[in-house]
Formats: structure tokens, sequence, C-alpha cells
């Protein structure tokens, strides 16, 4: 009887069967893990080249265990700037593109923190600007380098050694910022090693010339990085940007 009348009690009751509400259904899927009990789920943005040129209008789809059907952004299309969205599950993740009619899969390895590129089975695809965050915030937003000369990957030899000229090309997504000393601006924002010392640039709406003062050397691998105080007007600004590249031999 004492238990009949505590059954019907409205705070007992709440007690012994809580509400089962649907909302939060990210929240959920966090705390419950994805595959396996270690796993959760987040959401996942980078941005894909190929030869150096944004694979834009792309479609990219998650390979393997999925979020739940309440969640939609496991297939995603690349925008004009190659940047595309996903939620996955930490762990590893596959992924298929289709850029027209190439098959493009790529392996990945995703942390709460961090996301990182273990394979790509076509080499003239890269994949750069990744970045993780949670589910259901707004994805961050910085200027995005759009063509570069050197590009990531690129192999440099007597048939294209020309495009270099006596400068390095960089185009971006928006107008930069005007720095007040041109020099001081690409010193800092501009690094190449082995050393390749950096000198000037100039700037002109969107696209940006760094000049040098010395020249590369042949059958080098060269890693060019380009920093984060580059910024557009509306003051986005470019999040650290790592370009390797090799020169070969330039038939001198």
């Amino acid at each position: 009887m004492l238990l009949g009348n505590c059954y019907f009690n409205p705070l007992v009751n709440e007690l012994l069967n809580p509400e089962v509400k649907e909302e939060n259904t990210s929240a959920l899927l966090g705390l419950t893990g994805g595959f396996n009990n270690q796993s959760i789920a987040v959401s996942i943005t980078g941005q894909i080249k190929s030869l150096g040129v944004p694979v834009s209008n792309a479609g990219l789809q998650l390979i393997g265990p999925s979020l739940s059907t309440q969640t939609k952004a496991t297939t995603s299309t690349t925008n004009t700037f190659g940047r595309f969205y996903l939620n996955v599950f930490t762990g590893p993740v596959t992924l298929q593109l289709t850029d027209i009619s190439t098959i493009v899969n790529i392996q990945l390895e995703v942390t709460p923190t961090s996301l990182t590129v273990i394979s790509i089975d076509h080499s003239e695809y890269k994949i750069s600007n990744l970045e993780v965050y949670d589910l259901g915030v707004e994805p961050p937003t910085y200027l995005e380098l759009l063509f570069s000369i050197p590009y990531d990957g690129m192999l440099v030899d007597e048939n294209n050694i020309n495009l270099f000229g006596e400068n390095l090309t960089f185009a971006f997504s928006e107008d930069l910022e005007m720095p007040g000393d041109l020099s001081t601006w690409a010193i800092e924002n501009v690094s190449i090693s082995p050393s390749i010392v950096v000198s000037t640039a100039s700037i002109s709406n969107s696209d940006a010339l760094i000049y040098l003062n010395n020249e590369f050397d042949a059958y080098t691998n060269y890693t060019l990085t380009l920093n984060s105080g580059i910024k557009s007007i509306s003051g986005k600004s470019l999040k650290p940007t790592t370009i390797q590249f090799r020169v070969d031999d330039l038939g001198n």
C-alpha cells in the first residue's frame, strides 16, 4: 500500500519515469558517442584544391558510420572557395569527393580539437585550413587563399620556373588590408625554409606579390608559411597556411 501511494506521488513518479524529450539531439549525440563509446559528434570544415585551384561545386560524402537521421550534414557540396562543412564522429573518418568524373577517397583522423589528413588517393588534391568545431555552432570564417604560385604540392622545374619571375603570387577571397609598411608586413607574414629572404610586397585589391632577395636552389624541398597577419579589409584573418613544394631540375 505504501509503495502504491508513493508511485502516484508526482515527485516520485517523475523520478521513476522521467519525461523523454526529443530536443538537443546534438548534445545527446555527444554524450552517447557514435560507433564506439569514445566517439563524439563534431562539425568539421576544410578547403579542397586541385593543382592549387579550389575545387568548387563538388560533392563530398561521409563513408561508413554516420550520425543519426536527424543530423543531415553528412554530405556537402564545396563552395566557390572549395570549402566544405560536415558533421562526423571523432576517430578515423573516410570521405569520398566527386569532382566531375573524378572520385577521390580521403582518410582523416578527427579528435575533439584537431583534424589531420592521413591520406588522399589522388596526389593532385590537397586539403588545407582544417577546423573542428562544436555541433550547432556557427563555423569559423577566414580570409581564404584562392591561388598561389607556388601552390601546395607543386613541382617547379625548367618548364614552369618562369612563373615565379622575381616574386611569389597570392590571390585571396577578399580585398586585403593595406599595411603601413609593406616590407615589415611581408617579412612578418611570409617565411620560406630552407632560407629564402623575403624583401617586400605589393598589394592590389585581393592580390599580393611577395618579392625575394635570393633564388631557389635546384633539387630542394621548400616549406612556405603564411601567417594570420594577412587580413582583409573586412577584418578576416588568414588561417596560418603551409605550402610545401619542390624545386627540381632548372636546366641551368
